[in-house]
């Protein structure tokens, strides 16, 4: 219990300071729950109290809700033009190792950051990573040493939600936004063979040349723990000269923030648009029977609606016959949905302005609608640019987690080339849509003016990888044709040694004479 009556000046207001803190990390938390229940399609179900009555069962089911979720579509799109293909070091790739005038060390050290990819399975823990990152605004990549592997791990982390979706934090420098001071990771423990200690709380403090691990006891209290294997309190993280090795925590942020803020308004208004499309074709969208009675005291055709089996109900089905006596029978023709439609229409049109999300991927199209050629590149100039964007800003997130990666290597592991200065650079494909027939013509072009074979196969987008192998083939298929060639200069020049009256060697009972 804190007397803030018995506070100092300056102890007040660092009190105060802090406590504005946690309630905006709480209300970011809240947040963050809120549009990862949006993109799962858990939207708030909006019916007026007449709505409810006949449409509540229809949307409001147990385990799902309705929506007509474009949010999830948005963060999809862009999620699937994010596709990390490979690195350079100061300018040299995988491929260029075995160039005679390449940076020999640099391209080593790219084919070995590539190698780390492949070990830690990142090709599919991406798609994960660039998803909560363009739904929740940010996600982590932590590194650290595996041992058993001798390579570094990445390990995918979530945004901090709350103790209900508890994650990474990162906390800055007042002062400073830009400068991290050090990161927290909340968790909670999981042992099915031990009970006892499954779901209890747990805090790791990442610190520039320190780890800090801690378990909230039975009182609430925090207290400090050591995992099996660790060999101190504090656990150390610095190199082998004694500096920190940095906070091992990477943000893959978007700029701006989630994909999904500024569209979380008009996908309620979608949604709504849905729901009064429902009603009035549901009250006013099929032909209706109207009696008009020319005198008092004609027939009620429905005197009691809870007389369902009665005669009291008037019936109309095929086959049937309508006799009514002093009344005139009128067809009432079902209402136009049409401006509804379009109504629901306009809301999806909006929704891919403001993400830049071509409304083509955002409801079917097809036939003459689909776009091709110049009119889809011009149409998907602004996705495009935005991907562009996104792989700027993660690209770099990558760099400096290949190069605290490279440090804790050197510090923990063996052989690794020096490189100095370093210039880590992510290699991304290609964000537009790929004309295979457009890009084969412009490779061809490219070849016939001499145009490097890495640049023709990098147009055609493959990746590094495969540049290198066909490489590796190329230098296989090269050495053959030398080998052979050298055996038959080889045999050309023992020919024209041989005398010339010389007769071909005798061979009898299977030796030569």
């Amino acid at each position: 219990m804190i007397d803030i009556m018995q506070l100092t000046p300056a102890e007040l207001e660092r009190f105060i300071h802090m406590q504005a803190i946690v309630d905006r990390q709480a209300s970011a938390a809240a947040q963050v729950r809120a549009l990862r229940a949006y993109y799962a399609g858990d939207h708030p179900t909006m019916l007026t109290q007449r709505q409810q009555e006949f449409l509540g069962p229809l949307v409001e089911g147990r385990q799902f809700t309705f929506s007509h979720n474009l949010v999830r579509s948005v963060v999809d799109t862009l999620r699937e033009r994010l596709d990390l293909s490979g690195f350079t070091v100061n300018g040299a790739g995988i491929d260029d190792a075995d160039i005679e005038d390449a940076p020999e060390p640099a391209a080593q050290l790219a084919a070995l950051f590539w190698r780390w990819w492949a070990g830690n399975k990142i090709d599919s823990q991406q798609i994960r990573l660039y998803r909560r990152a363009l739904r929740d605004g940010k996600s982590y990549i932590i590194v650290d040493w595996d041992e058993k592997k001798g390579m570094p791990r990445f390990t995918l982390h979530s945004l901090d939600a709350g103790d209900v979706e508890p994650g990474i934090m990162l906390h800055h420098d007042p002062e400073d936004h830009n400068r991290i001071l050090y990161a927290t990771r909340y968790f909670y423990t999981f042992d099915p063979l031990n009970p006892g200690r499954t779901g209890v709380q747990r805090k790791t403090i990442y610190l520039p040349g320190e780890i800090r691990k801690y378990i909230q006891g039975k009182a609430g209290q925090w207290e400090t723990y050591m995992d099996s294997g660790d060999l101190s309190w504090p656990l150390s993280w610095v190199d082998a000269q004694g500096a920190p090795l940095g906070i091992p925590v990477i943000e893959f942020a978007t700029p701006g923030g989630s994909e999904m803020d500024q569209i979380i308004g008009l996908q309620n208004a979608l949604n709504k648009t849905w729901l009064d499309l429902i009603a009035a074709a549901d009250t006013s969208g099929f032909p209706l029977i109207a009696i008009e009675y020319t005198t008092e005291g004609g027939f009620n055709p429905i005197a009691d609606d809870a007389n369902i089996e009665g005669d009291d109900e008037l019936h109309i089905s095929p086959a049937r016959i309508i006799q009514v006596d002093n009344a005139r029978v009128h067809r009432l023709e079902a209402a136009n949905l049409q401006p509804m439609i379009e109504t629901k229409e306009a809301f999806v049109q909006a929704i891919a302005g403001v993400s830049r999300i071509p409304v083509y991927y955002l409801q079917p199209v097809g036939g003459s609608d689909v776009p091709s050629g110049e009119a889809l590149k011009q149409l998907e100039s602004g996705l495009v640019k935005r991907v562009q964007e996104r792989q700027l800003v993660f690209g770099q997130a990558w760099a400096d987690a290949m190069e605290i990666a490279y440090n804790i290597a050197k510090t923990f592991g063996a052989g690794l080339p020096e490189v100095d200065p370093l210039n880590i650079q992510a290699q991304w494909t290609d964000a537009n849509v790929r004309n295979e027939l457009q890009q084969a013509q412009v490779a061809e072009a490219y070849k016939r003016l001499g145009v490097p074979d890495d640049v023709v196969w990098t147009t055609l987008g493959f990746t590094p990888t495969d540049i290198a192998g066909f490489k590796g083939q190329a230098r296989r298929e090269e050495a053959v044709t030398v080998a052979a060639i050298a055996g038959e200069l080889r045999r050309a020049g023992l020919a024209a040694q041989r005398p010339a009256d010389s007769t071909p060697p005798v061979q009898q009972n299977g030796g030569i004479l």
